[in-house]
């Protein structure tokens, strides 16, 4: 395996995406850029220089759909990874990966063949009430499934306190997983949208007229969907989102990534 640099990892990234929009656009499934990558596209026109990772968001209504299409028309080299079929997915929503590459995360200790390659997140985007308690109630599940089960390379002393959870345990990750999915599609419809499973958890439950049909902004050597009202969504995250960060807190995701040779 040979290790890949910032760059390398990006133009992965960028060629998986396109693909995830053509396969969109020619079937009329709606998405739009989220988080990190959303901000990417205003403040870089492109990746923040040290991310790794992107993200997307498609309507709940139209998940499955996406999820049967990607089996069908992605690339051979590209697979759309989900809990379900991969050991490496921890989360309940897809991922589409890039095979001939290896993600090596310090923060799940997985058997090199179990890794999963570079990948852009697919987050289903929920409708729903401002004041939804099964949001926080779905996220608990999967919470409390991936402090049990996920292990860490970087902690041994609590890989070794998580071994008598999982002899007690009764269920296993995948049933919380699905559990909290389960819940998730309970949610009661309303004016908002919400990426249930992102990072900044209550901060991206967002009216819908601010992703609207969504617009197409310029990224690197292409163009990709995002929220129309991106300033009201970008501000709501990150604030003032123009201003880069200190020095201290420009770091990327943490993962090493190679190309099987």
């Amino acid at each position: 395996m040979r290790k890949m640099q910032i760059k390398e990892i990006h133009e992965v990234l960028l060629n998986i995406s396109k693909e995830f929009d053509r396969i969109c656009t020619q079937n009329n499934i709606p998405y739009y850029m989220l988080g990190g990558t959303m901000l990417g596209a205003i403040r870089h026109k492109g990746f923040i220089p040290w991310d790794d990772d992107m993200d997307f968001g498609v309507p709940i209504e139209f998940y499955k759909q996406l999820e049967e299409l990607l089996h069908k028309e992605l690339p051979l080299k590209y697979r759309c990874s989900t809990f379900m079929n991969s050991k490496s997915v921890v989360s309940p929503f897809m991922k589409i990966e890039d095979t001939s590459t290896i993600l090596d995360d310090k923060q799940i200790d997985l058997p090199i063949k179990e890794k999963i390659g570079i990948n852009i997140d697919i987050f289903p985007l929920y409708n729903c009430t401002i004041n939804e308690k099964k949001i926080r109630k779905g996220r608990f599940y999967l919470d409390i499934g991936g402090k049990i089960y996920t292990s860490s390379r970087t902690s041994r002393v609590k890989n070794l306190l998580k071994i008598p959870l999982r002899l007690i345990c009764p269920f296993n990750l995948d049933w919380f997983v699905g559990k909290s999915a389960k819940i998730m599609n309970q949610i009661e419809p309303g004016n908002y949208i919400a990426n249930v499973y992102g990072r900044w958890k209550d901060k991206e439950i967002c009216p819908k007229d601010w992703f609207s049909t969504g617009a197409r902004y310029a990224f690197e050597d292409t163009f990709f969907v995002g929220p129309t009202n991106y300033d009201n969504y970008l501000s709501q995250l990150y604030n003032d989102y123009m201003q880069l960060p200190p020095k201290e807190n420009q770091f990327c995701h943490g993962a090493n990534a190679y190309r099987k040779i």
